[in-house]
């Protein structure tokens, strides 16, 4: 097969995501080896989503007042704030079957 004609039109290209956000994850995942540890691995899917609602408003409210870390894991209110909208977002895809593929076509009369 020639790989030079490999079809990638339309597909998602994680590297935009895991490249460019490299620490960004890194700090999400720190959240998510500390929710293991205080509970159980990906235990986050037996809840109901509108706690993790509640508890990124938590998150987001510390922030607004100045905070930057978490009291309780040491870890950012931001990355926990992240990590709870996307349990949310993965439980929203997954329970309720929502396409998460289709965009509009961008504007570019932003672009010189």
């Amino acid at each position: 097969m020639d790989q030079k004609n490999k079809a990638d039109a339309g597909k998602s290209n994680p590297i935009l995501l895991e490249v460019g956000c490299a620490h960004a994850l890194a700090a999400v995942a720190r959240v998510l080896d500390y929710g293991a540890e205080k509970y159980e691995p990906n235990s986050w899917r037996e809840v109901e989503s509108t706690r993790y609602n509640a508890a990124a408003r938590r998150h987001r409210i510390a922030r607004d007042m100045g905070e930057t870390r978490d009291m309780e894991s040491g870890l950012l209110h931001l990355a926990h704030e992240a990590a709870n909208i996307l349990f949310q977002l993965e439980l929203l895809i997954q329970r309720d079957g929502v396409d998460f593929t289709t965009f509009k076509a961008p504007p570019t009369d932003h672009r010189t």
